[in-house]
């Protein structure tokens, strides 16, 4: 997966909580396992997949 991970963004909400945000960039299938594979990790409470096109292919 490392390859597909362009960007990371890490915050510290509070003691115990954080947020993670990750930029991907691959075909829709293979961000999907990357995202269902986050997601289902424990310890992660939220997770959503947000996926968005540079419109070159439509």
């Amino acid at each position: 997966h490392h390859k597909s991970i362009l960007s990371t963004l890490h915050v510290h909400l509070d003691h115990d909580h954080c947020l993670e945000v990750l930029v991907v960039r691959g075909r829709a299938a293979a961000v999907q396992k990357i995202a269902d594979t986050l997601i289902s990790t424990k310890g992660v409470k939220h997770g959503r997949l947000t996926i968005t096109t540079t419109g070159a292919e439509l």
